[in-house]
């Protein structure tokens, strides 16, 4: 490229850059809106930026463009992560909703399947019709590309970029075959972590109709899922903490030897009164409403039933006191 024109190129750049800042701004917003409402899909991150100059000469040079600043058009670009493989979808069908989308590129179904390089999909866009005023009138017609990708393709795309190998050509003879064997690698992996991910939500809709709907408890394995409906069947009116809460939980049972959810349900349902009376007795801090969630009422139960539980959860801090904390051995009544 000329020096005439390379000074003209950054001249231009410098003019406009307020407007790519603007638009990396704005197309930001509009995913993050998007993207967490209640129904959407869980992402694992949103990231906007603005080409660097030196990145955007690299390119002219190599594209052998005539029209740069027509021709690029990511100059201004959005990356989404998201968790699974069936979540690309999702985010597709809401791009779609969120912006005017020109172009599409899926090179996952759709690209060489033997050919070296990171998979995702690109989306060349422009703001919607929505984005109308004095505002939006210096950047609504400026083209800007998101790719999106699952964790896994982020991190070959990432390692692969570190390594410096942009494409087959440049690969070393020895490791081409290896680069194709971890690609093949992480492509599976992604679609066993969508095939899991489609048996847990199963096994979450397993437990709503056998725990949570049915009418009486049976004997069953005691994991996240059952114990969740258990406590939106026992504490239906109670802020429900979370699967974390509720994994660590799961751990303490065994600390008695309990892993029989209609056992633990007959412990959660005879404690009831004295939970609620230790509740009043003794309410949690200010953020707590003075109320327990799920699984603090839970462990409040299961002291009450049981002092080797509250002793080794509790070191009896919080329930030495208490008429409830009876001085009885767990197998006694």
């Amino acid at each position: 490229m000329a020096r005439e024109a390379r000074a003209e190129i950054r001249q231009k750049f410098a003019e406009n850059e307020a407007q790519y800042q603007d638009l990396r701004t704005e197309i930001l917003y509009c995913l993050k809106k998007a993207l967490s409402a209640p129904d959407s899909v869980k992402i694992h991150s949103i990231t906007a930026r603005v080409k660097s100059l030196d990145s955007f000469l690299e390119k002219i040079d190599r594209k052998s463009y005539t029209s740069p600043f027509d021709q690029s058009e990511d100059l201004v670009g959005a990356r989404i992560v998201c968790l699974f493989l069936a979540d690309l979808s999702n985010i597709q069908r809401i791009l779609h909703e969120t912006f005017e989308v020109i172009s599409e590129e899926d090179k996952v179904n759709e690209g060489d399947a033997s050919s070296f390089g990171y998979m995702s999909h690109h989306y060349i866009c422009r703001l919607s019709s929505t984005h109308s005023g004095p505002r939006y009138d210096a950047i609504k017609r400026i083209n800007f590309e998101i790719q999106v990708r699952t964790i896994l393709m982020d991190a070959w795309a990432n390692i692969s970029h570190y390594l410096a190998y942009k494409n087959e050509e440049s690969i070393p003879g020895d490791l081409v075959r290896d680069f194709h064997a971890l690609s093949g690698l992480l492509y599976v992996a992604d679609r066993q972590f969508q095939s899991l991910n489609r048996d847990a939500a199963h096994s979450a809709a397993q437990a709503e109709k056998e725990v949570f709907q049915s009418e009486e408890i049976q004997s069953s394995a005691i994991n996240t899922d059952t114990v969740s409906a258990l406590f939106r069947r026992q504490y239906p009116d109670r802020p429900h903490v979370g699967e974390k809460q509720i994994a660590e939980f799961i751990t303490e049972l065994a600390w008695i030897d309990l892993y029989d959810l209609r056992e633990l349900a007959d412990i959660l349902r005879d404690n009831y009164a004295g939970a609620l009376d230790y509740e009043k007795e003794y309410p949690p801090g200010r953020d707590a409403d003075g109320i327990f969630g799920d699984v603090g009422l839970a462990r409040t139960a299961l002291a009450i039933h049981s002092p080797t539980y509250a002793m080794r959860k509790y070191h009896k801090r919080a329930f030495q006191g208490h008429s409830k904390f009876r001085k009885k051995s767990d197998g006694q009544k």
